[in-house]
């Protein structure tokens, strides 16, 4: 009969019948030929993230609650998969409950997040338009361009904010743990048995540094250059190790001017606009186009991270309000590969593990599944897959999905804005159609000009 077929149809799609999923998410029954369908929590918050794909035709909405935001949110898809336009919708879509967003934005297809559609989309709704009319009363949209002075230069702190953590031994640790990680790529990169030596006094030197006279970066250059024998760990010519490096890390200050600290290291209460002086929710996107190389946005990257961390343990979210803010990456393999390390990796991987506990929650996407860090997927509890075409990321793609009770075997044809999507509501995964963002989205990206112009114009 027709619930027979239905249900063949389901299986045959990877859909759930008709188990019930944890959480704040129910699954009713095979019930008059209908699937199973996810039901809101109606005392929860949640973001609307599309609509379950059913035998080829859309179902019932799916939803986000709004506390699984900070145990963060990964996307796995190719290119032209829908990929940014569904982490624009979820940035959107926390916007209208209120949650402040810090965006990355390296390839100039964000920096859009303010412009309304100058036309109503194919197949949006009159939900979706009554959406984008309160996003954009409600929302502040700063387009930040750091390294770039003719637009809104960003200047953030090369150091982590040590006094900051002064009280807690342990994330004191942990902080100057991030802070090592990113020097010892400018003073020790390399696998000789000098930088070995250069690696052991800049950790113990940090240490010193950060729990008896915590300053500044140039600070942190003059005391390697004159250092206290208590600092250098008992290594032999640790003085002069340290002198080498304190030299290498003036120079990278001259050549460098995400080291220069050049202006007012920005607060990260400003990106997100906290605080009484501000009224819209914001959304900061911070375009990378003043920051050519990959290396330079790889390491203000890890400053960004480095000053979170230490802003987000003095600034938890209060109770009733469980979600301080959202940082999204887009094509983050480039910021934590899976093999190598890079200036802001360790930085990142501490944050995504730490950051749950304070209410900032992070979101990353890439189109190359095989080559973002394993752990990054492992700390996110909620999870997008949408159509790869490599066999590569398909073979990624396919055992994500089954680790997680699905099947997948339809990740190479999936049509544009079709996600599979595993959550702590939603296991085994179902497929979802998502919907168009509430920005306008062009197929090309803003030149560096129009980037420009928009930073101008949202200057804070």
């Amino acid at each position: 009969d027709s619930g027979l077929a239905k249900i063949l149809a389901w299986l045959k799609e990877g859909i759930p019948v008709p188990e019930t999923p944890k959480g704040d998410f129910s699954l009713s029954g095979v019930e008059n030929g209908k699937a199973p369908q996810a039901k809101q929590d109606l005392h929860l918050p949640s973001l609307f993230v599309g609509r379950r794909w059913v035998a080829n035709r859309e179902g019932e909405p799916v939803f986000l609650p709004v506390p699984e935001l900070v145990r963060h949110t990964v996307i796995l898809a190719g290119s032209g998969s829908g990929k940014t336009v569904l982490l624009r919708r979820i940035v959107e879509e926390a916007a209208l409950q209120g949650i402040p967003s810090i965006v990355i934005d390296a390839a100039n297809d964000l920096a859009r997040l303010g412009d309304p559609w100058p036309a109503v989309p194919q197949g949006w709704t009159e939900e979706d338009q009554a959406k984008a009319e309160r996003y954009f009363a409600q929302t502040e949209v700063v387009i930040w361009t750091p390294g770039l002075a003719a637009g809104n230069p960003l200047t953030l702190a090369p150091l982590p904010d040590f006094a900051a953590l002064a009280d807690d031994p342990e994330e004191l640790d942990q902080a100057v743990d991030i802070a090592w990680g990113a020097l010892q790529e400018i003073v020790a990169p390399g696998k000789t048995v000098s930088d070995q030596l250069k690696r052991g006094v800049l950790r113990a030197a940090l240490k010193y540094f950060a729990t008896h006279q915590p300053g500044s970066l140039a600070e942190f250059a003059e005391f390697l250059a004159d250092l206290p024998p208590e600092a250098g760990a008992d290594i032999s010519k640790a003085p002069q190790l340290a002198l080498q490096m304190a030299n290498l890390l003036k120079a990278a200050m001259v050549n460098n001017k995400l080291l220069s600290q050049s202006g007012t290291a920005l607060d990260p209460a400003s990106l997100l606009g906290l605080g009484a002086g501000y009224g819209k929710t914001r959304v900061s996107v911070i375009n990378l186009v003043g920051l050519p190389t990959l290396g330079e946005q790889q390491q203000f990257v890890n400053q960004l991270a480095m000053a979170l961390f230490t802003w987000i343990k003095k600034n938890p979210a209060p109770p009733e309000a469980p979600v301080r803010g959202l940082l999204a990456i887009d094509e983050a393999k480039d910021f934590v590969p899976s093999q190598g390390t890079t200036p802001c990796k360790q930085s990142l991987l501490r944050l995504v593990a730490q950051a749950r506990k304070y209410g900032l929650g992070l979101i990353f996407a890439t189109q190359a599944p095989k080559s973002i860090d394993h752990n990054i997927i492992a700390n996110c509890s909620t999870q997008f897959f949408g159509r790869v075409t490599s066999p590569a990321a398909i073979e990624v793609v396919r055992e994500q999905i089954a680790q997680r009770g699905g099947i997948g075997e339809d990740v190479a044809i999936l049509k544009v804005g079709q996600f599979y999507l595993s959550s702590q509501q939603l296991h085994p995964p179902c497929k979802v159609q998502t919907p168009w963002c509430l920005s306008f989205h062009p197929p090309t990206p803003l030149s560096e000009a129009e980037v420009i112009q928009r930073s101008q114009g949202s200057q804070s």
